[in-house]
């Protein structure tokens, strides 16, 4: 991850008021993202198969795995907005998120995970959800 954030080219910072006036798009597009997850998993575990006598349920097959590729489209362009409105999604099963945010010339992480009403939590970027501190320590505005 240190790597990721030496690159300057890469770094996409966020405001505590950005990331807190996107949040309910973040959760509607966090809950499709986590519901288009479960159904690829589920469809991941089945296994098909199609004896020679019965090859005209190929088409069966063929239906399953276009299916297969539209939702996992989906799930990676959701993951893409998600990614361009600054999220850093650590844990898409609990809705935990990051937004990389500059305090005082250094980078540390914004944390807000689904279900809280607002981006209350911050860590250090070496650091995770259970070294957050609350918001207080920062400004709000910035």
């Amino acid at each position: 991850m240190k790597d990721f954030l030496e690159s300057k080219k890469l770094k996409r910072y966020s405001s505590i008021e950005n990331a807190e006036n996107n949040l309910s798009k973040i959760n509607g597009l966090l809950k499709r993202l986590q519901n288009l997850n479960q159904t690829i998993h589920l469809l991941d575990s089945v296994e098909v198969e199609v004896e020679e006598e019965h090859y005209d349920q190929i088409r069966y097959v063929t239906k399953f795995n276009r299916a297969f590729h539209r939702l996992s489209y989906e799930f990676y362009h959701i993951l893409d907005t998600l990614e361009e409105l600054g999220c850093l999604i650590r844990d898409i099963d609990s809705g935990l998120i990051d937004f990389l945010y500059n305090f005082e010339g250094r980078d540390v992480f914004l944390c807000w995970k689904q279900g809280e009403d607002s981006i209350g939590h911050w860590h250090e970027v070496s650091g995770g959800f259970d070294n957050r501190k609350a918001i207080l320590d920062l400004e709000k505005v910035k």
